[in-house]
């Protein structure tokens, strides 16, 4: 009995390793949005369905291999992410002024659900099977990972580094740091808001669709999949800090992704994601009252 529950750990430890680095990855682009432009970008998980979505259509209806229709896909999600700001989230912002934050947060809100109502009478309600190429399980002691799994981690992983070496070393980069510190300051030293704002929408499309395409492959593709998993993604961004590096997203991503399955060797499955939000609740209630909380002062031995 011991050595059982001793392989079931070791195999929910290594599914939460692979659940957190997909959910590191798609916080991190979603708190570069955010901390750069301000937007509560909810259609992300329009942007996230898109793409396997897209790649289903150009191998199902133009017979096309996968490797091109994940290209297809990758572009279809850039492709509205930055559609959607120039189009719709920046008129929006632009006239609501000082409400423009939760302008932008109804207005992302109804385009998300509009696009996946389309996406449904395309598509139907019913998941589709999302076929690529083949896999293999692979052991290792107590632990079975499939091939697309290490591929995901691996790929998720590396998005968030990239991501932080982008920030870090090239021109455009450094351009977007600085508006994200202080957006009127880069405004007067000549850096193109705008541009840097689509940038931004443009990086978190590409991860978002990496991500999804990874999902379809390893499970099914619907119209509502990216509904709960882009909330993870909105948890990972808060915990890590929309304004810090993306490197901090990893360790976040990992924490929830192991909470989260840890916490099914306990809770039924619909109760796993119960404890993530209590974790994220307790993180903000603790930052409404941090300010309020006593702070221990050091005593001084002189005299004593």
């Amino acid at each position: 009995m011991h050595d059982l529950l001793g392989a079931e750990l070791w195999q929910l430890t290594a599914n939460g390793l692979v659940r957190g680095a997909f959910y590191a990855a798609l916080g991190a682009g979603l708190a570069l949005v955010i901390g750069v432009t301000t937007r509560f970008h909810f259609a992300y998980a329009l942007t996230y369905t898109v793409a396997p979505y897209t790649a289903f259509w150009v191998m199902d209806g133009l017979g096309a291999p996968f490797w091109p229709s994940a290209l297809a896909g990758l572009g279809a999600a850039v492709a509205l992410s930055v559609l959607l700001e120039a189009g719709v989230y920046e008129p929006v912002a632009r006239r609501a002024a000082d409400r423009a934050m939760l302008a932008v947060l109804v207005t992302s809100i109804g385009v998300s659900t509009a696009g996946i109502a389309l996406l449904q009478l395309k598509f139907g309600t019913s998941s589709l099977p999302f076929y690529g190429p083949q896999t293999q399980r692979h052991e290792i002691g107590p632990v079975q990972v499939s091939g697309f799994e290490l591929q995901q981690t691996a790929t998720c992983v590396l998005l968030v580094l990239g991501l932080t070496v982008f920030l870090a070393r090239t021109p455009i980069g450094r351009s977007i740091k600085a508006v994200r510190s202080n957006p009127a300051l880069a405004a007067v030293l000549g850096i193109g808001v705008r541009r840097v704002n689509l940038v931004c929408f443009a990086a978190a499309g590409l991860i978002s669709g990496a991500c999804a395409l990874w999902y379809g492959l390893l499970y099914t593709v619907q119209p509502t999949m990216g509904d709960t998993t882009v909330i993870y993604g909105f948890v990972v961004a808060f915990l890590a800090g929309t304004r810090a590096s993306p490197l901090r997203a990893l360790p976040v991503g990992v924490g929830l992704g192991l909470l989260e399955q840890w916490a099914s060797n306990w809770l039924s499955l619909q109760w796993t994601s119960t404890a993530v939000f209590v974790v994220l609740t307790g993180y903000l209630a603790f930052l409404a009252v941090r300010d309020r909380l006593p702070r221990l002062r050091p005593v001084s031995l002189k005299g004593a």
